[in-house]
């Protein structure tokens, strides 16, 4: 059943930039139509779900989407690894393999396919730094205790030299006193 009454004829002016010039009240009922309109009305109210329902439904429907990603992940993880490894360790005929990439890549909704090579570079290269602040620090380090170890030297040194100093002046006191018992023995 289509009915244009003043409540709709208002609600529908608000919304549409064409006034009519005069308010119709058009009433169509067809009874085929109006039956299957019930039917979907009450089938929804049967289908009707509560809050905590929908937010269930989410969840699983959240974790499909997750499990999908990760399987997605995994596959893209598959491909570069068998590509890198190709990089790595080389094959009798790479181009075949870059080419195979290059065919594929517009199925797997990618901007761009990186070239397994620049992937090795770039390994290299962040390598070739890694080792470059690491040779730094052992530098650092090595110049540390080098200096801890002449001043340990110094230390040693200077005591060795007052340690010469003092039984220098034992003996000589030594002697001394010696002399002066001989002399009072006598």
């Amino acid at each position: 059943m289509v009915s244009w009454n003043q409540n709709d004829l208002k609600k529908h002016n608000s919304e549409s930039p064409f006034q009519p010039t005069q308010s119709p009240k058009i009433t169509v009922q067809r009874a085929h139509k109006r039956d299957k309109r019930e039917r979907l009305e009450a089938r929804h109210k049967k289908e009707d779900l509560s809050r905590d329902d929908l937010l269930f439904l989410l969840s699983i429907l959240e974790g499909e989407l997750q499990a999908r990603d990760e399987v997605i992940a995994v596959l893209k993880s598959e491909k570069t690894d068998s590509a890198r490894l190709g990089a790595q360790y080389g094959f009798s005929r790479p181009e075949k393999v870059l080419r195979a990439l290059r065919r594929d890549s517009p199925w797997t909704q990618q901007d761009h396919l990186q070239d397994v090579y620049k992937i090795t570079i770039a390994e290299l290269n962040h390598l070739v730094k890694a080792q470059k602040r690491s040779s730094e620090r052992m530098r650092e380090q090595f110049l540390e205790v080098s200096r801890s170890h002449r001043d340990a030297l110094h230390r040693l040194e200077e005591q060795d030299r007052t340690h010469r100093e003092s039984t220098n002046k034992s003996t000589c006191l030594t002697t001394l006193l010696e002399e002066d018992r001989e002399r009072l023995v006598l």
